[in-house]
C-alpha cells in the first residue's frame, strides 16, 4: 500500500511538506488553538502535522508489514504496564478532586503519551535510508536557525534598552498568536522564546538541538560541505545554541548540559590518556617498567585539570547569571554554609530548597516520592494528584503557589518530576521497565557509533548526550506530551536499525 502511494507525486510532495511543518513547528510548545481546545499548557504544533503523518504514512506502512526498530519494544511494554497498574487503580482508596475523576485524568495522561508515542514511533520507522535522516536532521537546523533570529529580535527589543514601539507591539501579537505563555514571562529577563518558560525553551536545546551538534563538533563531522576556515556548520550552530542557553538561565538545565559536557570530557580524557601513553611508549621502547604508575599520574592530572576548569566556568557563569536572576545570586551567597547533609530531615531539605528558591518544586517531589511510599505498584497514570494533598508536607501551606493550587485552581497537583512521577504513578515496575529502554538506546547509540557513515557516528554519540541529559532534565518536567525527547530517542532507534542494515550488507559483500 505504502509502496503504490509513494509512486505519486502528490502524495511524495504532502509527506513532504507534513516533516517540514513538525520540524519546523518544534519550538511551538503551547499553540494557542491547542491550548484553548484541550486545555492542556503542554500543546505543541508539531502533534497537529505529526498526526496527519500518521494517518497517511505510519498506517500505510504497518499495513505493509514495515517493520518497527527493535529498541522500540521495552517503551511498548513499558505502556501495557501502564495500561495494567491505571486500571487497577480503579480500585484504590483516593478521592476526587477539582471536579476531576480516575476516569477523566486517565483519559488526559493517556493522550500525552499517544502523543509522545506517536512522535516516536514515526521518527524511529521513518528514516529509512541515511538520506532521509540527512535531511530530518537538516530540517531540525533550519528550525533552530528560526528561533535563533527571534531570540535576537526578542534580546535587541524586549530586553535591551532600545524602544521601538511599533515593532515591539507586533513581535508580541505574533508570538501570543503561536504560544501560550506563563504570566510570571511577562517582565522576566530570561530568554523564552516561543515556549510556556524557560525550562522548556531550555529542553529544546538540551535534548536535541545540543546533543547534534555537540557529537558533530566533537568528532569533527559534518552534513554539510561548507566551511568557515575550520569551522562547520554545527560548530557555528553549536556556539550559538550555548549563547541563547546561558540567556536563558536555566538550572536544572544546566546540570543536565554539565552532564553531556562532563561524558565528552571524559571521552577526550580517555583518548589523550592513550596518545600520551602511546608517546611515552615509543620514547621509552625497552623501559616500560613504571608504566602503570605513569598511567595513574597521568590520569589523575588530568582529570585534575578539567574538573578545575569545569568549575571555574561555572563559577563565571553563576556569577555572569546573578546580574539578571537572582537564583544565581542565591547560589553565590552563603547558602552551602550551613549545609550538614549528614544529618538533614526532611524539613531541613523543604527549608534549604526555599532558600534556593526551589521550594514548591521540593514539594511536590516528596509528595509524589510519599504517594509512592504507600503504593510502590502504582496509583494508575494521572492519578498521583488525587493522593497528594494528604501526602503533602505541611510547609507546602507556606507557599502561595501551593495554597493557589488547593484552594483556587481547577486543577490537581502534579509531581514536576518524571521520575517521581513514573514512581509514584506507574510503581517501580513501570520505572525500571522505562529505565531498562533507556539502557537499551544507550547500547544502541554507542554500537552505532561504530559505523562507517558520518550521519549514524553523529546520531550514535548524540543518543549518549541525549539519555544523560534525560536523565537530569526529567527533574524537571514530568509530560509526556513534550515531542524533543520523543524524537532524538525515534532518531536514536532509526540509526540502530540503520547500522544493522549496514552490518548486514556488508556481511553480505564478504560472504
Amino acid at each position: 500500500m505504502l509502496s503504490s502511494l509513494s509512486k505519486h507525486s502528490a502524495y511524495r510532495i504532502a509527506v513532504s511538506l507534513l516533516w517540514f511543518l513538525v520540524m519546523l513547528g518544534l519550538p511551538l510548545t503551547s499553540f494557542p488553538p491547542i491550548t484553548h481546545l484541550l486545555g492542556a499548557i503542554v500543546a505543541p504544533f508539531s502533534a497537529i502535522p505529526l498526526a496527519l503523518l500518521v494517518f497517511i504514512w505510519m498506517v500505510p506502512f504497518l499495513i505493509d508489514r514495515g517493520t518497527l526498530p527493535g529498541e522500540t519494544i521495552p517503551y511498548l511494554y513499558f505502556i501495557l504496564v501502564a495500561i495494567l497498574v491505571t486500571g487497577l487503580g480503579f480500585f484504590l482508596n483516593g478521592y476526587y478532586a477539582c471536579g476531576r475523576d480516575f476516569f477523566d485524568q486517565s483519559l488526559r495522561a493517556f493522550f500525552s503519551v499517544a502523543i509522545g508515542l506517536n512522535f516516536y514511533l514515526l521518527f524511529s520507522a521513518f528514516p529509512r535510508d541515511l538520506a532521509t535522516l540527512r535531511k530530518l536532521l537538516s530540517l531540525g537546523n533550519i528550525s533552530a536557525l528560526f528561533v535563533f533570529i527571534w531570540i535576537g529580535l526578542e534580546v535587541l527589543i524586549f530586553r535591551s534598552q532600545l524602544n521601538i514601539k511599533e515593532i515591539s507591539i507586533f513581535m508580541h501579537r505574533v508570538r501570543d498568536m503561536l504560544a501560550v505563555q506563563s504570566p510570571s514571562m511577562i517582565d522576566t529577563t530570561r530568554v523564552v522564546g516561543f515556549a510556556y518558560e524557560p525550562s522548556w525553551f531550555v529542553r529544546q536545546f538540551n535534548l536535541l538541538f545540543l546533543p547534534i551538534w555537540m557529537a558533530a563538533s566533537f568528532q569533527r563531522l559534518s552534513l554539510y560541505k561548507f566551511r568557515l576556515w575550520f569551522l562547520t556548520i554545527e560548530d557555528l550552530l553549536l556556539v550559538a545554541g550555548l549563547l541563547v542557553f546561558g540567556a536563558s538561565s536555566p538550572r536544572i538545565g544546566l546540570v543536565a548540559l554539565l552532564a553531556s559536557l562532563a561524558y565528552l570530557a571524559l571521552l577526550l580524557l580517555i583518548q589523550l590518556h592513550r596518545n600520551m601513553i602511546g608517546g611515552y611508549l615509543k620514547r621509552r621502547k625497552k623501559h616500560t617498567k613504571y608504566l602503570l604508575g605513569v598511567k595513574i599520574v597521568l590520569a589523575i592530572l588530568i582529570l585534575a585539570t578539567m574538573i578545575g576548569l569545569a568549575a571555574s566556568a561555572l563559577m563565571g557563569y553563576a556569577e555572569l547569571a546573578s546580574r539578571w536572576d537572582y537564583r544565581y545570586a542565591l547560589l553565590t551567597k552563603n547558602a552551602f554554609k550551613k549545609l550538614d547533609v549528614f544529618s538533614m530531615s526532611t524539613t531541613d531539605l523543604i527549608y534549604r530548597a526555599r532558600d534556593l528558591a526551589f521550594f514548591e518544586r521540593m514539594i511536590y517531589w516528596l509528595g509524589g516520592w510519599e504517594i509512592f511510599a504507600d503504593y510502590p505498584f502504582g496509583v494508575g497514570l494521572g492519578n498521583a494528584g488525587f493522593y497528594f494533598y494528604d501526602r503533602m508536607h505541611g510547609a507546602g501551606f507556606q507557599s502561595y503557589e501551593i495554597r493557589d493550587l488547593i484552594y483556587r485552581a481547577n486543577s490537581i497537583p502534579n509531581a514536576k518530576n518524571l521520575w517521581v512521577r513514573l514512581l509514584a504513578e506507574t510503581g517501580f515496575i513501570g520505572l525500571t521497565i522505562f529505565l531498562v529502554w533507556l539502557y537499551i538506546l544507550w547500547r544502541s547509540a554507542g554500537l552505532t557509533r561504530r559505523s562507517n557513515s558520518p550521519e549514524l557516528r553523529i546520531i550514535g554519540l548524540a543518543g549518549q548526550l541525549f539519555i544523560l541529559a534525560f536523565l537530569l532534565e526529567g527533574f524537571s518536567t514530568d509530560s509526556f506530551a513534550m515531542p524533543y525527547e520523543w524524537i532524538m530517542a525515534g532518531l536514536v532507534s532509526a540509526g540502530g536499525w540503520l547500522y544493522r542494515q549496514e552490518l548486514a550488507t556488508e556481511e553480505r559483500r564478504s560472504g
